[in-house]
């Protein structure tokens, strides 16, 4: 496996790559190198090549479909290509080209989809978030552009304080931003607008996988009567929930927690979480803002799923 394949690996598992759009374009890089850089004669070796590097890749991350579904789609792409493209060097060269139009792909949607999530943040609006997300980040950033004037509440999420890289990001962006420790989401809320957050995952009901605390704050927000919307792109539908499949919920070392706890003591470091579809109002998503039981309807289009032959 090449170096480069090895280390992307290592920084997804670590954490030095966060975000599911930003853990996705590393690992759609990282096989584009590992295509370039194959050694392999025949399309076929070539073809179980990318299959197992994308393989690896997945498993990574047990949380993130857009990175499964994309690397998926590449893979098909070269067992498709490879009927018709004998040659190895020349599908190592198609594939290559696949990927970066595949980037570039994902930038323009990524584009329309922030335009769409500003669009619903009303001016003089208070906004929570939580965790990190480029996608929700981007979706404020977006607001700021089109001069609206708000202000954000970002939650510090522990253990690992992903919370801080938003409000670093917004800081940066000349957003009106205030960090706030875990425990403020109900004192926040009860001024709050609208609540925004990323997505993992989601699923074939419209229920969110996102970092843990999230479906705390749909709860607050619902009692509060307050907005809660996911930025989401479709490519983040995890396909094996349509059949009854539950995606992983990881829990990460404990460690992060506490790294020297009291004997007797339990610690639980989950890091994921499912949110109710009842709890979210919508999808923000790159054709627009969906309810959350049309995302299961628009993703499996996107993604060329047949439901019935």
């Amino acid at each position: 496996m090449h170096r480069d394949v090895k280390k992307t690996i290592g920084d997804i598992k670590s954490l030095k790559i966060q975000g599911a759009r930003n853990v996705a374009k590393a690992a759609m890089k990282a096989l584009a190198v590992a295509a370039k850089d194959s050694k392999t004669r025949s399309a076929a070796s070539f073809c179980k090549e990318m299959s197992h590097t994308a393989e690896a890749l997945s498993l990574s991350r047990p949380t993130e479909p857009m990175m499964r579904n994309i690397l998926d789609e590449a893979v098909r792409f070269a067992s498709g290509t490879a009927k018709k493209e004998k040659n190895a060097t020349e599908l190592r060269r198609l594939l290559v080209l696949h990927e970066k139009e595949m980037l570039a792909r994902l930038d323009e949607e990524a584009e329309k989809l922030a335009e769409c999530g500003a669009r619903i943040i009303p001016d003089g609006a208070i906004v929570l978030t939580h965790c990190h997300s480029s996608t929700s980040t981007a979706v404020l950033i977006k607001a700021k552009k089109m001069h609206k004037k708000f202000s954000v509440v970002a939650f510090e999420t522990r253990p690992r304080y992903q919370g801080r890289i938003t409000a670093a990001e917004l800081a940066r962006a000349g957003i009106d931003v205030t960090l706030s420790v875990d425990g403020g989401m109900n004192m926040f809320m009860k001024k709050a607008d609208i609540v925004i957050v990323g997505a993992d995952s989601v699923t074939s009901r419209g229920d969110l996988i996102n970092k843990i605390g999230t479906s705390t704050l749909a709860h607050i927000a619902r009692l509060n009567d307050v907005s809660f919307y996911s930025a989401a792109e479709l490519f983040k539908y995890s396909p094996m929930t349509m059949f009854g499949t539950r995606e992983k919920i990881e829990e990460r070392d404990p460690a992060e927690v506490w790294d020297k706890p009291p004997k007797g003591v339990k610690i639980r470091n989950p890091a994921f979480e499912a949110t109710a579809a009842k709890y979210i109002n919508g999808y923000i998503t790159e054709i627009g803002v969906i309810p959350p039981q049309s995302f299961f309807t628009m993703a499996t289009q996107k993604l060329g799923i047949r439901l019935y032959e």
